[in-house]
């Protein structure tokens, strides 16, 4: 009897770590996998992200029990043109989308009913370490899981079990909830990275200026995307993201505000300036977010005292009781399973 097949269109980082991740512990499926760049796909192969590949996507396509979508929103619509007449019947389609409703919109009036469509968002932060295609990439990452009108209950389940088998989280969510938040996430800074660039890169000043551009300005302006595919994706966003500016708007002309308050040192009356107790209190929702990030616990926030920095609190989390005490508690757990 053949083995069930897994096929995943689409071979960049996301794609071929989903294949690494699937094959962390052994299953009774076979891994398919196809990208339209040659480079890609001898990537994925070199990797052995994939049990096999197929420079045809019809053929990649054909008898997948599992179909994973693993491409941008703006070449999404093309891809499910091509293959809708290629797949089984109650088989399940993930589209891979970090803007959901567009995906599922398109999916829904472009397959055929007797396909399961998901849309699934999985959270990289990236805090302490690159993006690179590797096993782990998703180890307790939430993964965000967003269902069609028409999935059965059970390929639901299929989909996530196949998060769990990465040993990501899932999180199940209302789509069009899920697009308001990832606008203020990633696609409000983003678009505000191509607004700096765009301003700074055509004032009269850049071609001295831009010899001091460093770190700090590359992660400020870092698309990570094509023009193409930011415009898809800020268009398919639109109102959300509208609202995001705006609310950004209001934001920078408060801490404009801030900038500009002349407050005489003696008239602090043992107090801080007003722009020095606003930064504290960003760093400390800044340095809590990003203990949460790394350790991947979402619970309840770690108190931070601010004023020192957050270096000695880094060397408490990562060498002293807070860590351990994490390692202790994940050693149990797994002991308790046995």
């Amino acid at each position: 009897m053949a083995k069930p097949i897994i096929s995943i269109i689409g071979l960049g980082t996301t794609g071929a770590s989903l294949g690494l991740g699937l094959q962390q512990q052994e299953g009774n499926f076979e891994i398919v996998g196809h990208d339209k760049d040659p480079d890609a796909t001898s990537e994925a192969r070199r990797l052995k992200a994939v049990q096999r590949t197929e420079w045809n996507l019809h053929r990649a396509c054909e008898g997948a029990e599992l179909l994973v979508l693993a491409v941008p929103l703006n070449e999404l619509e093309e891809l499910l043109l091509l293959i809708k007449d290629d797949l089984n019947n109650d088989s399940l389609v993930l589209i891979m989308a970090k803007v959901m409703q567009p995906a599922l919109t398109l999916a829904e009036k472009m397959l055929p009913n007797n396909v399961h469509v998901v849309v699934g968002h999985v959270i990289l932060t990236g805090i302490g370490g690159s993006l690179t295609t590797r096993a782990d990439l998703f180890d307790e990452a939430p993964f965000c899981i967003a269902a069609g009108v028409n999935t059965d209950p059970d390929a639901i389940q299929l989909a996530s079990d196949f998060v769990e088998r990465m040993n990501a989280k899932p999180l199940f969510v209302d789509a069009q909830e899920h697009d308001g938040i990832i606008a203020g996430m990633e696609q409000l800074p983003q678009f505000m990275g191509v607004a700096l660039m765009e301003m700074l890169s055509t004032s009269s000043g850049w071609s001295e200026s831009r010899r001091l551009a460093g770190r700090q300005f590359a992660q400020s302006t870092e698309l990570s995307g094509s023009a193409d595919r930011l415009y898809t994706d800020f268009q398919s966003n639109r109102q959300n993201l509208l609202l995001r500016i705006d609310q950004i708007q209001q934001a920078l002309s408060e801490w404009r505000t801030l900038l500009s308050t002349d407050v005489a040192p003696e008239s602090y009356e043992g107090e801080d300036h007003p722009l020095l107790a606003a930064l504290k209190k960003v760093e400390k929702s800044r340095d809590a977010w990003e203990i949460q990030a790394l350790l991947k616990s979402w619970d309840e926030p770690p108190q931070i005292e601010t004023g020192g920095g957050s270096s000695g609190l880094m060397q408490q989390l990562f060498f002293g009781n807070l860590f351990r005490s994490r390692i202790t508690q994940r050693t149990e757990e797994k002991e308790g399973k046995k």
